[in-house]
């Protein structure tokens, strides 16, 4: 649930603070995920947000600490808010997936090349 001080809904703001309530289940899955060495990077950059937002960082604070945008930040935080766990996940991207030979070089005539 992401809310503000008060613990009411928040709306995007360029100061607002969004706060979100963890539970310990999933306060333990996150900092598990950032121990982990077998993790993508990406996803143990989202569970790092969302426990730096846990507990109480400010979002520009986060962006500054962990090199990113602080629409990253605010995306992040949101979508755990939505969808818990399941939100920090990739989406499925529209196109088609890149194709790739044994020796770990694109194959010719893949996509995006």
């Amino acid at each position: 649930m992401v809310m503000d001080l008060c613990g009411e809904a928040v709306m995007s703001g360029p100061r607002s603070r969004r706060l979100i309530a963890l539970d310990d289940e999933d306060r333990a899955v996150l900092e598990g995920l950032t121990r982990r060495t077998t993790v993508a990077v990406g996803l143990v950059r989202r569970a790092r947000i969302v426990l730096r937002a846990a507990d109480g960082v400010p979002l520009d604070r986060i962006a500054r600490e962990l090199g990113v945008q602080r629409n990253v930040v605010r995306t992040w935080v949101d979508r755990y808010g939505e969808a818990g766990l399941a939100g920090l996940q990739d989406r499925p991207r529209s196109g088609r997936p890149r194709t790739f030979s044994p020796g770990g070089h694109p194959a010719p005539g893949a996509a995006g090349l």
